[in-house]
């Protein structure tokens, strides 16, 4: 523990008991002396700002584990079915909206919402945020993991649990909603987009605060921070394009969007940036926010609205 020192100039009345060294001097005279003020380490703002307990991080790491073990469980082995990835919630098409092409078939009708375990079949929406928690292995898990808790780490020092966790539901609705709208055939899971989702707005908040803070340090500080992640970022970005065959870009891309778009949104803008909009910082970060709405609209519509695909 240490106290930290700061010298204040103000105005004393002098007296025999205020300060010893001005005692002899006239006491109806006001003079200025030097006083020392000692603030405690409490009072220092500077602390809960770079030390926290990562509570969101540990949480999600911890889900998706037990989330895993489940699916194990389940399964009765590691070799994971099709069927169970439905009976999870993963993304699934014909279990979310209604295939108009097939609703005559009365049997496949019944097969499907068996198969869908029947809660709120065809509209089961909860599946457009289930399939980030699950894994196809621990492989899978780790791989998503390492750059989940990365950007995760960095970014829960900053802003509150429930920012982070709004902002991460957000980034895997969208990456599955993206999926079940360019890959309405497939199914899928993992928790790839908000991932993405996560990164980007990891390397838009640090870029932005590079240029919108004062101390020399912070921001050398935050240049290494953007240095890091950008390299897992790339990283990710070639494995992904290895194993195309089984990797859900479009989920990917719904992820990126949403964190860019929330990034501008949340971080301050630099100052930059912001004299390019006539309503300044305000006007961009509403810009943004608009796009978004905008961007989940049309998303919902599209999915919805169109004839889906025949799936016999």
């Amino acid at each position: 523990m240490y106290t930290k020192l700061a010298h204040r100039t103000e105005p004393v009345s002098c007296s025999t008991h205020s300060v010893g060294s001005v005692k002899n001097h006239n006491a109806n005279r006001d003079i200025s002396v030097n006083v020392v003020e000692l603030t405690p380490t409490s009072d220092v703002n500077t602390f809960p700002s770079r030390f926290f307990y990562p509570t969101f991080t540990i949480t999600i790491v911890i889900l998706d584990l037990f989330m895993l073990l489940f699916v194990y469980i389940v399964q009765q082995g590691t070799t994971i079915t099709s069927e169970t990835w439905i009976k999870m919630g993963a993304k699934y098409v014909p279990c979310m909206r209604p295939i108009y092409s097939i609703m005559e078939e009365e049997t496949y009708q019944a097969q499907l919402k068996k198969q869908c375990q029947s809660f709120l079949f065809p509209y089961q929406l909860f599946r457009f945020i289930t399939p980030m928690f699950l894994h196809g292995g621990i492989t899978h898990l780790i791989s998503n993991l390492v750059y989940q808790a990365l950007a995760e780490f960095l970014l829960e020092g900053r802003y509150s649990i429930k920012k982070l966790s709004f902002c991460y539901l957000l980034f895997g609705f969208s990456g599955n909603m993206m999926s079940a709208i360019c890959n309405p055939k497939t199914i899928s899971f993992g928790a790839s987009g908000a991932v993405y989702g996560l990164v980007i707005f990891c390397i838009i908040d640090h870029i932005f605060r590079i240029f919108t803070i004062d101390d020399s340090h912070e921001k050398k500080r935050q240049f290494l921070m953007t240095l890091l992640v950008i390299p897992y970022f790339i990283m990710s970005i070639f494995f992904d394009v290895d194993c195309s065959d089984r990797t859900d870009h479009a989920a990917h891309i719904g992820g990126s969007i949403v964190g860019a778009l929330l990034a501008i949104s949340l971080c301050k803008t630099p100052e930059f940036i912001a004299n390019q909009n006539r309503y300044g910082r305000k006007g961009i970060q509403m810009m943004a926010l608009s796009i978004l709405m905008t961007y989940f609209l049309i998303s919902l519509l599209i999915f919805y609205i169109p004839m889906p695909p025949n799936f016999k």
